[in-house]
């Protein structure tokens, strides 16, 4: 069934979007326990690995794509949009301040061309998040050259020469673009959350069982704690009893590992980075649960902050989020 959005939507819509964690690299396969005298046949134990590292990479090139182009094409529309006081009418030709959409280049769309096409044929098939990927792809596809004219058209500055009269005839097939982008992410974003929670809670039980509490389950464990705050506090009215507790769990586990882990070498000052960003995230979540579990409300000026990632006002759904991106940045590069 084919879903429709309205501006007033799309607009309401336009918040930063999340980053994701990346797939485990499962690039090896966990030591059977007993060592070179098991018993264990190395074909029972090498065809879930050969599962589990098809999956990784089947999720990891969607998350690619995701990371590289979702938050950014947010953000064009949100740099088209904000200065056009009728959303619905397009640009009437007498605007001052002027912005484009975003270019997004070649370079960007190589992540979400053969790494998505080649994925969506790869085992292990998964029917609604292929789907959902090939329509994010095409919603891309289509939104790339009529977004780059008008990128090139505001960029030039051609609006002073034609009285905004191309701007006025792109308008339209430009918001119809974006529309079918918004929802399109929507989708994609559901369904690669959900496999990808599934898929790494179940390798933070392998590895625990292979190799025990490693820096690389700390690293995952914490992850999907923040990841499942973010799910429950992203509205302002979440039930605070059981975001403090999530809270909880996410400051027990990343104490735990600071305390077991944090001066390991190789790889100590990766973690360190990663470990600072955790506590950014730690002390953002405990300002986010004090403002709505107070009913804080927003000064004018941070009012005005909301819509913005790197300056929305501490205690905001909008800084945690920016707040998390961050750390599942540094989480990626471990």
């Amino acid at each position: 069934m084919s879903r429709t959005l309205s501006i007033a939507a799309l607009v309401a819509a336009l918040a930063a979007s999340l980053s994701l964690i990346l797939a485990a690299c499962g690039d090896k396969t966990p030591t059977a326990a007993g060592g070179a005298g098991s018993s264990a046949k190395p074909e029972a134990s090498a065809a879930p690995a050969d599962a589990q590292q098809q999956l990784t990479a089947k999720l990891n090139a969607y998350i690619g794509c995701f990371n590289a182009l979702d938050s950014k094409t947010h953000g064009s529309i949100q740099s088209y949009t904000r200065w056009i006081k009728d959303v619905d009418a397009g640009p009437s030709g007498r605007e001052t301040n002027v912005y484009g959409p975003f270019e997004i280049s070649d370079y960007d769309m190589k992540q979400c061309d053969a790494p998505v096409s080649e994925a969506i044929a790869a085992k292990p098939a998964l029917a609604d998040l292929d789907a959902a990927a090939g329509q994010y792809q095409q919603a891309m596809k289509a939104l790339v050259p009529i977004s780059k004219e008008a990128h090139d058209y505001y960029e030039r500055q051609d609006y002073e020469d034609d009285r905004f009269a191309k701007g006025k005839q792109l308008h339209a097939p430009l918001m119809t673009a974006f529309k079918d982008f918004v929802v399109a992410s929507e989708t994609f974003n559901a369904e690669l959350e959900r496999q990808n929670d599934a898929a790494q809670r179940e390798q933070l039980k392998t590895l625990e069982q292979a190799e025990g509490r490693t820096r690389e389950y700390y690293r995952l464990a914490m992850m999907l704690e923040a990841k499942a705050i973010m799910d429950m506090m992203g509205e302002d009215d979440f039930d605070v009893a059981r975001a403090r507790e999530r809270l909880d769990a996410f400051n027990r586990i990343s104490d735990e590992a600071h305390a077991k882990v944090a001066d390991q070498e190789p790889g100590k000052l990766d973690w360190n980075s990663f470990e600072r960003e955790a506590e950014n995230f730690r002390r953002e979540g405990k300002e986010r649960l004090q403002r709505v579990s107070g009913k804080v409300p927003y000064t004018d000026f941070e009012q005005r902050m909301l819509a913005s990632p790197s300056m929305a006002p501490s205690g905001s759904a909008g800084r945690l989020l920016h707040i998390y991106n961050a750390l599942v940045f540094q989480s990626n590069r471990q």
